[in-house]
């Protein structure tokens, strides 16, 4: 079985014998990776067969974007038919719950400008200057050149080992700029080309002093592969000088972060599409070819930032703790960001992290009638630490959670439950006091 999943490229194990044939053993297991690996080869014979560009379809096959959708169309039936239920009686639909986190786009949108923008407030307070920095991949990763006529030059790269070249340059850059001792922070945006070529989109912000030096360095990286094609000192990578005229910082990404989620007050793209269609074309690109589109570099923990907004209160005599949690709480990211201690300086010395630990779960003995609390998944592998709470002055703070489970029948119950404060699962409502 091991041979045949290798030869079909279906990905890598990396488990011990006993993990991989137990995993080698269940059809689902089987059915999720061929089914990832054929949404991969589909959108490559498109993008090889020169069926995507500004000639044919924009960003992605149509093929693939109906897959895309068709994906989508059976996550949200699965949605509204399955319902989560707790202890205290309380059932409410899966969908709704989705509807109100970062699953949702408009959240999602909102929760990035909100860290985007805080970072440029944590700047302006720190007197950082701004980067907008454009890096893509050397012309023989492009099936079509900028004209939507076929690049002879194309080596058959797929997108996805595209990504993992841009993804290697930018180890090397972040390498460099550690030995330098310069620690940008902002975000990175992958967008498409027209013919699915990714390249970033970059918003650092450090030290002016700096500015210099990060500028040769991404450059040296970034051209480090075929420097002396035509067109590569001029296209490979781009700074954009920041004119405060026309507008923000923040600004100058937050297009492409609408571009890429829902198309919001975009109106049309370089090519004059509409922004609708677009956001839609690029999700499915990005799904499809298991891309990463959006990262932050620097800053503080956005699982920390989470996990404080679910609480409901934070009443300890530790002042850093209290404004820390104010401004998590009030979504002040840049306030966020001081009180962390999250500018310029590395994780280990931010005010909290994230607290992983194994959840106890129980089964069944249906012989004994016993309940038993299982360590492992259902391939018999140890569970991986899911996130617990926080750690505060190398001190575990469990965050109490409320257990559910997932139901597929509505049950009778479910209109007067899903009254009484559907929105409950999100965990507001849970206080944090370090005195106890």
């Amino acid at each position: 079985m091991l041979a045949l999943f290798e030869h079909y490229q279906l990905g890598q194990l990396h488990y011990s014998k006993d993990e991989a044939i137990n995993r080698l053993t269940d059809s689902k297991f089987w059915l999720r990776r061929i089914r990832r690996k054929t949404a991969e080869c589909v959108s490559q014979i498109e993008r090889a067969m020169g069926f995507v560009s500004k000639r044919h379809a924009i960003y992605c096959g149509d093929v693939s974007v109906k897959r895309h959708q068709f994906n989508l169309q059976q996550s949200q039936q699965y949605l509204e038919n399955t319902y989560l239920t707790n202890d205290e009686g309380l059932t409410i639909p899966l969908s709704e719950v989705t509807a109100h986190t970062i699953a949702n786009p408009i959240i999602r949108r909102h929760e990035l400008m909100v860290r985007i923008r805080g970072f440029e407030e944590v700047a302006k307070h720190s007197g950082h200057s701004a980067a907008f920095v454009t890096i893509t991949t050397p012309s023989r990763m492009h099936v079509t050149r900028a004209s939507g006529l076929p690049n002879e030059n194309y080596d058959g790269t797929p997108i996805k080992e595209a990504q993992d070249y841009l993804n290697h340059v930018w180890q090397l850059i972040r390498a460099k700029l550690g030995r330098e001792q310069i620690s940008p922070y902002g975000f990175r945006v992958v967008e498409p080309h027209h013919d699915g070529t990714p390249h970033w989109h970059l918003l650092l912000f450090m030290p002016p002093e700096q500015l210099a030096n990060f500028k040769r360095i991404v450059s040296h990286y970034a051209l480090l592969d075929n420097p002396n094609e035509k067109g590569a000192q001029k296209y490979r990578v781009n700074f954009v000088e920041i004119d405060p005229s026309k507008g923000t910082a923040a600004g100058y990404i937050a297009k492409y972060i609408a571009k890429s989620i829902d198309g919001f007050a975009v109106g049309q793209d370089t090519f004059g599409n509409d922004s609708i269609e677009v956001s839609q074309r690029i999700n499915a690109w990005a799904k499809t070819c298991s891309i990463r589109q959006f990262q932050q570099i620097g800053g503080p923990s956005v699982t920390v930032w989470r996990e404080l907004r679910r609480l409901k209160s934070c009443s300890t005599p530790e002042h850093d703790l209290n404004d820390t949690y104010q401004a998590a709480d009030s979504g002040n990211w840049a306030a966020y960001c001081i009180a962390m201690n999250a500018v310029g300086t590395p994780k280990k010395q931010h005010l909290l992290a994230p607290f992983y630990g194994l959840l106890e779960t129980e089964t069944i003995d249906f012989n004994t009638g016993e309940i038993l609390q299982t360590a492992t998944n259902k391939y018999r592998e140890v569970k991986k630490p899911v996130i617990q709470g926080l750690i505060y002055k190398s001190c575990a703070v469990k965050i109490p959670r409320t257990r559910w489970k997932l139901i597929q029948a509505p049950p009778q119950t479910h209109s007067e439950a899903h009254r009484q404060g559907g929105l409950a699962v999100r965990g507001r409502g849970l206080p944090l006091d370090l005195c106890k």
